[in-house]
């Protein structure tokens, strides 16, 4: 995976663990809120509950010895209006169909209650108290009782459903956890596969660049020295004479087509099996194959661009305005070097070359430097030039 890609994961991993804080306390607070409903629903009804106990000692009085029907005929005006009142308020409140209906019941029974109120009432006024005590103490009580039972059965409906909220709340809340918690565990596993394979390694060169590509394009790419280890060899120096022509006939190139003969010239004197010649796009975001020397025409268009901000020692050499060297992984392997081409200007390419040495000798570089100074002079930024590569 890309570093953007990575970033991109990380960023929303803290996303959603955020998210997950957010929704736990969002869930916990809705939790809270049905709990405290619950309770006031039961309290309401409970409420409910006394105030028929009040009702039906109040009626009661309307036949006591010595006590003011008048008063007790007004309590239970006031008593029923406020029973009425709170039952309509909880069915509006309500959002349980069964329940709904429990309070339709209480209020219809709380309606022939009235009508048995105003019948027992008038027998009171018209001295027939035994009557009237018929009405209280038999139809009345029947009508209360029906309004208590009717309440107490909507009181059990009411919890059950506030049980069966809470319970759906704490399921959806314990899904929303358990996805959120998988996927950073999924996350923290690929992490943890990744640190465990990662390995350091230095930075890409064109030799590294060459290997990586699919096996029909590198091996067209013929290196007879990589055949079988090479035999130990006693250090050896670079051709000063022949750097020297070299770079007075680089100073002479007035034809471009002139230059693939020279940079041929350029892979002897630097002992290079290829080089490469990296020039600056126009916008200075990427350096393209420009010309090179001892690859096909088909694996210089798969190397493609290289973005100047990349890892790899051209894109190094370029950025750092210095000379990089890199060696072979194995002691068969061939080692690199890229050098910046600096004008007054500023950088316009890089000369990459990839060594027959797997450990550039210390006297490659500086004499690379020399040629490259030449080459410098032949780049111009933002043009592709002849991106075809020189057969060795």
């Amino acid at each position: 995976m890309s570093k953007r890609g990575v970033g991109v994961l990380l960023v929303l991993t803290v996303i959603i663990a955020v998210g997950t804080i957010a929704i736990d306390y969002h869930f916990d607070k809705l939790m809270s809120e049905e709990r405290a409903a619950g309770l006031a629903r039961d309290r309401e009804i409970g409420s409910i509950s006394e105030g028929l106990a009040a009702l039906r000692a109040a009626q009661a009085g309307y036949v006591a010895a010595g006590q003011g029907t008048s008063f007790w005929m007004s309590r239970v005006s006031e008593l029923a209006a406020q029973i009425d009142g709170a039952i309509a308020a909880q069915r509006a409140a309500t959002s349980t169909s069964t329940a709904r209906g429990l309070y339709d019941a209480a209020a219809s029974a709380l309606s022939d209650f009235n009508a048995i109120d105003t019948r027992a009432r008038t027998s009171v006024n018209q001295g027939d108290r035994l009557y009237a005590s018929d009405l209280i103490f038999m139809d009345g009580l029947e009508s209360n009782s029906k309004i208590a039972v009717a309440l107490a059965e909507a009181r059990k409906a009411e919890q059950t459903a506030n049980e069966e909220r809470l319970i759906r709340l704490s399921r959806l809340r314990l899904a929303v956890s358990g996805v959120a918690t998988l996927f950073v565990l999924v996350v923290a596993a690929y992490f943890g596969r990744m640190l465990t394979r990662v390995e350091p390694k230095p930075a890409a060169s064109t030799v590294q660049m060459i290997r990586d590509l699919p096996p029909p394009v590198k091996n067209s790419v013929t290196h007879p020295a990589q055949a079988a280890p090479p035999p130990p060899q006693s250090p050896r120096t670079v051709n000063l004479t022949a750097a020297a022509e070299l770079c007075v006939d680089l100073a002479r190139v007035t034809d471009g087509r002139d230059v693939p003969a020279l940079l041929e010239r350029a892979a002897r004197v630097l002992e290079a099996k290829g080089v490469i010649l990296w020039a600056l796009n126009a916008d200075g975001s990427r350096l393209h194959p420009s010309i090179a020397h001892g690859y096909p025409d088909r694996l210089m268009a798969r190397l493609g661009t290289l973005q100047v901000d990349a890892d790899n020692v051209t894109s190094m050499a370029y950025r750092s305005l210095r000379a990089q060297s890199v060696n072979g992984v194995g002691p068969s392997d061939s080692g690199a070097i890229a050098v910046p081409l600096i004008t007054s200007s500023g950088c316009v390419g890089v000369l990459a070359a990839e060594t027959r040495q797997n450990k550039p000798g210390t006297d490659i570089l500086p004499v690379a430097r020399i040629i490259a100074a030449q080459l410098a002079a032949l780049v111009v930024p933002g043009e592709a030039g002849s991106q075809k590569a020189v057969q060795a």
